[in-house]
């Protein structure tokens, strides 16, 4: 099991998480994704990137307040965490991390996931 593979594997031991993915902003692609992980997730992964391209360019080089970081939805069923991560080989890559809202709440999803973040791709 690759270094990656495991640091995914660790983000899925936050309260109610059942899936996590990095996703390439660039391509929209999925590099790499553990848990019990949904078959439309390329689908969802191409959007959640040209989401945070177009979050990022709305915002501006410089804007106050800072860069992008996070997009959360949140549903009567799930809270989905898609965080920024920096560059990772060259590129800006996501993490996304999908909760069971029954086993977490948005706040305590965030928390986590940023927390796990910067493990992620040391």
């Amino acid at each position: 099991m690759s270094a990656l593979d495991e640091s995914l594997r660790r983000v899925l031991t936050a309260d109610g998480a059942h899936a996590a993915a990095l996703i390439d902003v660039g391509t929209g692609m999925v590099v790499r994704a553990a848990g019990d992980v949904e078959a439309d997730l390329p689908a969802a992964a191409a959007t959640m990137a040209s989401e945070a391209r177009s979050a990022a360019g709305s915002l501006g080089a410089g804007a106050h307040g800072g860069d992008l970081e996070e997009i959360a939805v949140t549903t009567a069923a799930r809270v989905h965490v898609t965080k920024v991560l920096e560059r990772w080989r060259g590129d800006v890559v996501l993490l996304f991390v999908d909760f069971d809202r029954a086993r977490t709440n948005p706040a305590l999803a965030a928390l986590q996931v940023s927390d796990l973040a910067p493990t992620l791709l040391a």
